[in-house]
């Protein structure tokens, strides 16, 4: 595999990988918004935290995709 063909193949993998994040922050944002609003704010604040984490991969992600 020459290495133009190794970065296009590595750059489809962190693009899938992203949107992966991105699917899964959305759906735990979703969870942690309904925890809030039924007064359960210690789970929703442990998903805040875990949506926090999941923000930071995408942004680390992003930044090698770039390079």
């Amino acid at each position: 595999m020459s290495p133009a063909d190794s970065k296009f193949q590595f750059q489809a993998e962190l693009s899938s990988l992203g949107t992966a994040i991105e699917e899964i922050t959305e759906r735990i944002t979703n969870i942690a918004d309904s925890l809030a609003r039924q007064k359960l704010d210690g789970y929703a604040h442990d998903l805040y935290q875990a949506e926090r984490s999941l923000k930071s991969a995408l942004r680390s992600v992003a930044k090698v995709r770039q390079t």
